[in-house]
């Protein structure tokens, strides 16, 4: 089994115990893919049919507004899933994209695929239900953030709570998912 697939089904195997027979049902629906930066694992517009588990690398997720702008709405680091909700769940097209970020290796799973395995196996379907939760308990807790706190309070709850955010996302991206302007960002830095 290649390396890459022994650290995905160990941190999968961390959220949820899996059975053997659960795990040898899983592993012929998985794929490695690389992405280079600026690549785009989604298209807005397009219909995802995939699912990400992040070995290595950053991803963002944005979609653009009426002019055109670049709104960031999530990035996504190693052990993370990284999947256009609406889309991969409705099979619907896509509200976002979702672009590598550094050169970036995932695990990928199909749609149809995933769906097949929640029906046979109650086990991968809780897993499942699991990491939703804990995507949607990462979400609302960054809308509160993003919502009640003053600029220099955003960027001080990342450098506290999420310092890879910091080190590792280009600051026009940083300031358009804390909903703030590339000189406000500059010098609420500043003030450190």
């Amino acid at each position: 089994m290649l390396p890459a697939l022994e650290n995905y089904l160990q941190f999968i195997q961390q959220i949820h115990p899996l059975s053997p027979e659960s795990i040898e049902a899983i592993l012929p629906f998985l794929a490695q893919r690389n992405f280079y930066k600026k690549e785009f694992l989604v298209r807005q517009g397009n219909i995802s049919d995939e699912l990400h588990f992040i070995l290595s690398g950053c991803v963002r997720e944005y979609f653009e507004d009426a002019n055109t702008d670049e709104i960031n709405t999530w990035f996504g680091f190693e052990n993370a899933v990284a999947v256009s909700t609406h889309s991969f769940f409705s099979q619907k097209p896509s509200l976002t994209n979702i672009q590598a970020l550094e050169d970036t290796e995932t695990i990928v799973i199909k749609h149809g695929d995933l769906q097949k395995l929640f029906n046979q196996f109650h086990e991968i379907e809780r897993l499942g239900r699991l990491l939703a939760e804990q995507y949607l308990i990462q979400m609302e807790e960054i809308k509160i953030i993003l919502q009640t706190l003053s600029a220099k309070q955003r960027y001080e709850y990342l450098l506290q709570h999420k310092p890879e955010f910091i080190k590792r996302i280009p600051l026009k991206y940083l300031a358009s998912f804390l909903g703030i302007k590339l000189e406000t960002l500059s010098r609420v830095r500043g003030q450190k």
